[in-house]
């Protein structure tokens, strides 16, 4: 009777062992894979230039080098919705940004800004995958087209011009993603009016950036051109 019980529970134990081993095995295999984390971002320095990029992380033991990333532009009417997926897969509504290859081991990440031809703008597009050398393809995290209105688009808000004749001021304001964006721009030497310096400022909410157009506007301007000062702060 004990020697029955005995080979039950060392059977027992031999089973659970076994599958902890099976289970280490599997998990093993699974880190010895090549995988991908890519997730994507958006910003702006200032009008002209943004810092829009993808992040690419390699979260797997096996290297894998990234040669492309390939945008999906969100369907336009019944139609395309209705055969966006075949359009996809002949290439169409599509846009595929070529890469110089690189190969990205474990740990090791790389930035890619974002680059579309002229004509395609960022806010239609509505997914990103990255593809590597054996042509895999990667997600990438993006935003909803709603989401990405707000903080990849930028617009032009208000803009002013004043001089007299020895001085000129003016000052235009921009919406850059959730974030606002004054840039000014005024002559320091009297009597050069061809000669301009500017300053800027990146407001991080709108009321903000309303109390300081408001400022310069109705006050530094006036004092600007009376010279009464010579900068605008």
């Amino acid at each position: 009777m004990a020697l029955s019980i005995w080979g039950a529970i060392t059977g027992t134990i031999g089973t659970l062992f076994g599958l902890l081993g099976l289970w280490l095995r599997f998990r093993q295999h699974g880190l010895d894979k090549a995988k991908l984390s890519s997730e994507s971002s958006f910003g702006f320095e200032s009008p002209t230039r943004n810092t829009h990029k993808i992040t690419i992380r390699s979260i797997g033991r096996r290297p894998v080098t990234i040669e492309a990333i390939r945008y999906f532009v969100a369907p336009r009417g019944k139609w395309q919705q209705l055969f966006k997926r075949w359009q996809h897969s002949n290439g169409r509504l599509t846009w595929t940004q070529k890469l110089d290859p690189e190969e990205l081991t474990e740990g090791k990440n790389a930035d890619v800004p974002i680059s579309l031809p002229n004509g395609l703008e960022i806010q239609e597009i509505y997914k990103a995958e990255v593809i590597d050398q054996t042509g895999r393809r990667w997600a990438v995290k993006w935003p909803s087209l709603s989401k990405l209105s707000k903080i990849a688009t930028l617009e032009q808000i208000e803009s002013f011009e004043d001089q007299n004749e020895s001085r000129i001021c003016s000052a235009t304001g921009y919406r850059l993603g959730e974030k606002f964006y004054l840039e000014t721009k005024f002559n320091t030497i009297p009597g050069r009016t061809g000669v301009t310096c500017g300053r800027s400022f990146l407001l991080m909410d709108f009321q903000t950036y309303l109390d300081k157009y408001q400022d310069i506007k109705q006050n530094q301007r006036i004092q600007f051109l009376s010279a009464e000062i010579d900068d605008i702060t």
